[in-house]
């Protein structure tokens, strides 16, 4: 007979263990899902990561930025800013209406051309240059190739449009509207046809005798105003009168107490013969190449200002100002008078001053070449030194034109008023005056003999930092 005290599981410890099984269950999952779980936190701490080696690529692209000044610049071929020891990228801050420094890639993205429909194409990059505790402001003008469309060939002086390519490093090639390498030409005789085909602008090339430097450059920078004379302890403004202890007429290392601003809402220095302007700008930063501006150089900017990347043919408002102040006292108020539209471009191209630029005819008989402008004739003799200057052998605009400097090439563009140089009055002037209606603009260009007798001219600063 078997017997009947075996043991086995019964209906309720069966339920009790599943109960218990699934809170145990519950536990577990809340213990890996929940908002404390091992994977949530597994989760976080994956993302806490992925931001922590985001923000770590961050900060070596920014460095790299500031190492190298590439941003995504080179993918699209344009040339970031040369800086050295006592320059610095600045961007404007709307809030103070001060410069900034600013060596962001958001710094280096201010190159002509990065921008978007929405964020124009007409910022350009700025930067502050400290020379005998005086600050400069300084505009970078990347390295092109240019194409020329006039709206009626047979008459030039109706104007046009003028195409830019940003080109790669110090090469002449760029990128087409399709992303493939496309290579610009070179001027040899300064007389290409430019409507036919995009040509490297001479002044980033080594060919001085179109008014290059000495060996190939990515971009030049370029005065944001016209240059004015201060005090070198104080930083006050020097108003240079025809007499007086302020005469414009010296050279500064004679006067080491002055020294040169480019700064908006100062007086440009005027009563100063051509030689001396030439003299103290190279003498203002040797190790930035530190020079007048030359013909070339002018038309550099015209023409990007004339671009896509500038105004996009609108012209410049005049700077009107009958003290000759730069940017007419105030950047933000007077942006139109900007080669830009906005506070970023280069101001005084259009009215302002004269312009005197580094540039004169070689086969002039007058006097006034050597009384008035005798360093210049004396560089242009020496091979080590003509890159500061430029020569005409002729006194017709259409056989004696450089290309890319603004004359034949532009000729009357925005009814601009053009008068080439002549025996008697072997220099250039840029930009007109103040007091000009139509006549003054990026396209104007006239002549004077060198001296300092008139209270309306002056210069502009140009660095070619290697």
């Amino acid at each position: 007979m078997k017997k009947t005290n075996e043991k086995g599981i019964t209906l309720v410890a069966l339920i009790v263990t599943i109960i218990v099984l699934l809170i145990l269950a519950g536990v577990s999952m809340a213990m890996l899902t929940g908002e404390n779980g091992i994977l949530t936190q597994a989760q976080n701490a994956k993302e806490e990561t992925e931001r922590a080696q985001e923000k770590e690529e961050a900060l070596l692209e920014e460095l790299e930025n500031k190492i190298t000044g590439n941003s995504y610049l080179t993918s699209k071929g344009i040339n970031a800013p040369v800086l050295k020891d006592n320059m610095e990228l600045v961007t404007y801050d709307e809030e103070t209406g001060e410069w900034k420094e600013n060596n962001s890639s958001e710094a280096y993205d201010y190159v002509a051309g990065t921008g978007t429909e929405d964020n124009n194409k007409s910022k350009w990059a700025n930067a502050r240059v400290t020379v005998d505790g005086v600050d400069s402001y300084f505009v970078w003008i990347p390295r092109y190739a240019y194409k020329i469309t006039y709206n009626n060939p047979e008459n030039k002086s109706e104007g046009g449009t003028i195409d830019v390519k940003f080109l790669v490093g110090t090469s002449d090639n760029y990128y087409d509207e399709n992303g493939e390498l496309k290579e610009a030409k070179r001027a040899v005789t300064g007389h290409e046809d430019t409507t036919s085909d995009y040509y490297v602008h001479p002044v980033f090339t080594n060919n001085v005798d179109l008014g290059g430097w000495d060996s190939e450059l990515t971009g030049i920078w370029i005065g944001k105003y016209e240059t004015s004379l201060v005090d070198k302890e104080s930083k006050e403004n020097i108003i240079t009168t025809e007499t007086g202890d302020t005469a414009g007429d010296i050279l500064l290392s004679e006067n080491t107490d002055k020294a040169i601003a480019v700064q908006p809402g100062l007086s440009s220095w005027r009563y100063c013969t051509i030689g001396n302007m030439y003299t103290n700008a190279k003498g203002y930063a040797k190790n930035l190449n530190s020079h007048m501006l030359k013909n070339s150089e002018w038309g550099a900017v015209a023409y990007l200002t004339h671009s896509q990347y500038g105004r996009n043919g609108t012209r410049i408002t005049i700077n009107d100002n009958a003290n000759f102040i730069t940017a007419d006292e105030n950047i933000n108020a007077n942006t139109e008078q900007s080669t830009t539209g906005n506070v970023t471009g280069i101001y005084d191209l259009s009215g302002g001053a004269y312009e005197y630029v580094a540039a004169y005819y070689s086969e002039s008989t007058s006097n006034n070449l050597t009384n008035n402008g005798s360093s210049l004739v004396e560089d242009w003799k020496n091979t080590a030194t003509k890159k500061y200057a430029m020569i005409y052998t002729d006194t017709n605009t259409s056989l004696a034109y450089k290309l890319g400097d603004a004359t034949a090439e532009t000729e009357k563009w925005h009814n601009n008023a053009n008068v080439f140089i002549t025996s008697f009055s072997p220099f250039f002037l840029r930009g007109g005056y103040s007091f000009f209606d139509v006549d003054a603009g990026v396209f104007f260009f006239a002549n004077y003999d060198g001296g300092y007798g008139r209270e309306c001219f002056s210069f502009r600063m140009c660095l070619a930092v290697k």
